[in-house]
């Protein structure tokens, strides 16, 4: 990054050569914002015995030159994928109210006289959907409003676009094994090819390493005065072109899908509350921590405050209006629940009940 001589406006730029003591300087003030080159205008490199060496003109965004396409987003990161190629992660508004966040991607690469050109973010748009929901991937009704939202960035940033590239993942900065959807969609046959979509088995391997984690915490709690010991555990071999990761098969199949569906009910439930922006009647499990009076809090699968009478700790059925609370982070979700009857259960995740 060269700054102008204040230090106060910054601008990427990719060099062999040695820029110690180089500055800018933009041809005009409006096009420093936030401490980074914006906007539409000109940047001049200066080497340090003040000549210029360099110029560029065009729209410049967080202080990226983009060529002759204006952007205006919110930069995520940055990375050098080799020395002849540099990628931007910007940030895309997510207008729907899904928790997720859309992240798309330029890249700038060396050219032939060794000097680098404007950062593309167009042919393909490549954008990736940062999200812990797996259930927005196994809903095509969801799917569909979310592509129809990433459509309609991509017509306004590139319009002669024809071809989107979407992702899925629960990081910004996943890596190769993180990414557990993968789709095409055609913008102008509005064909949507999904080539990989692990959600579920994404999903099933998380709850599984969280019902092992549980295991291990009531061990230790039911017998603390003994060692503890790794047992040995027989892991199923990895599947072709699977990207999970085994792990100890630690209960059945059948229960395994019976607690899936339970942690499913109550992200959802809070899902279509955001989405139709009022509270939606339903039935979840959940498990309660405490209890004072007619209020309660659970733990498990989500944080809710729960205010109803027969309310117990332990593992319950709950009916009622399910209300969506937004979080702190993107990622969070959480909400409340006006209780209109409870079951409490014998089993964790009321496996006793059907």
């Amino acid at each position: 990054m060269l700054s102008t001589q204040d230090g106060t406006c910054r601008f990427f730029y990719p060099s062999s050569k040695n820029t110690q003591g180089w500055y800018i300087k933009t041809s005009s003030a409006d096009m420093c914002q936030n401490g980074a080159v914006n906007n539409h205008g000109e940047v001049t490199i200066y080497n340090a015995f003040s000549v210029p060496v360099d110029q560029f003109y065009g729209f410049f965004n967080g202080g990226y030159w983009t060529g002759d396409n204006s952007l205006k987003a919110d930069i995520v990161s940055s990375g050098v994928e080799s020395n002849d190629t540099y990628k931007v992660f910007f940030e895309l508004p997510a207008e729907q109210g899904f928790d997720v966040q859309y992240v798309a991607q330029m890249t700038s690469h060396r050219q032939k006289d060794k000097t680098y050109g404007p950062f593309s973010f167009c042919g393909p748009f490549r954008v990736l959907i940062n999200s812990v929901d797996f259930g927005l991937f196994k809903d095509e009704t969801l799917m569909t409003e979310m592509i129809d939202e990433i459509a309609a960035h991509t017509r306004k940033l590139c319009p002669q676009e024809t071809m989107i590239q979407l992702y899925g993942a629960t990081s910004a900065e996943p890596k190769m094994d993180d990414i557990f959807f993968f789709a095409e969609i055609d913008l102008q046959t509005a064909r949507i090819d999904v080539k990989r979509n692990d959600a579920a088995l994404f999903e099933k391997r998380n709850a599984m390493q969280e019902n092992a984690e549980q295991a291990s915490d009531e061990n230790a709690v039911l017998e603390p005065s003994q060692p503890i010991v790794m047992p040995e555990v027989n892991v199923e071999p990895r599947v072709q072109e699977d990207i999970i990761t085994p792990v100890p098969k630690v209960v059945s199949e059948e229960l395994m899908e019976k607690r899936q569906n339970v942690l499913d009910k109550v992200p959802h439930l809070l899902l279509f509350s955001r989405l139709h922006g009022k509270p939606v009647y339903g039935t979840a499990v959940v498990e309660i921590e405490r209890v004072s009076g007619l209020n309660a809090q659970s733990k498990s699968p989500l944080s809710l405050k729960l205010t109803g009478s027969d309310l117990h700790v332990g593992w319950m059925v709950v009916s009622g209006d399910f209300n969506y609370e937004a979080g702190q982070r993107i990622v969070d979700m959480r909400g409340t629940v006006e209780v209109s009857s409870a079951i409490l259960c014998e089993q964790p995740y009321c496996t006793d009940i059907e």
